[in-house]
């Protein structure tokens, strides 16, 4: 008898920041004193995770936040323009992402 394999996508979404809007973003997060304080150490952190997630076969979805629309996404979504925020705005992008890809039903 033959095994079925499992051909589910494993992927997920971090909260991504461009430089520019790094130290808006973290005075507009409630939790922003927690980030690193600088956008190279903080982008030294992420590339280190987004690595090793890939090593491990994820996909990996760079979702990034606009300080522009994230709080009224948040407000929208039912989160606190925080860590909790963020990380569900990043994992809607990246099921968004594989749908768009023809990774995921849609």
């Amino acid at each position: 008898m033959e095994k079925s394999k499992n051909l589910s996508v494993q992927a997920v979404g971090i909260p991504w920041y461009k430089e520019s809007d790094f130290l808006r973003l973290r005075a507009l997060f409630v939790d922003g004193d927690k980030l690193h304080p600088t956008f190279l150490q903080w982008k030294d952190a992420a590339e280190q995770l987004h690595k090793r997630l890939m090593r491990q076969g994820v996909v990996v979805v760079k979702a990034y936040i606009d300080p522009e629309t994230f709080p009224a996404w948040c407000a929208a979504n039912g989160h606190n323009v925080d860590a909790n925020g963020r990380n569900a705005f990043a994992n809607v992008e990246a099921a968004r992402v594989l749908r768009a890809s023809g990774q995921m039903p849609g």
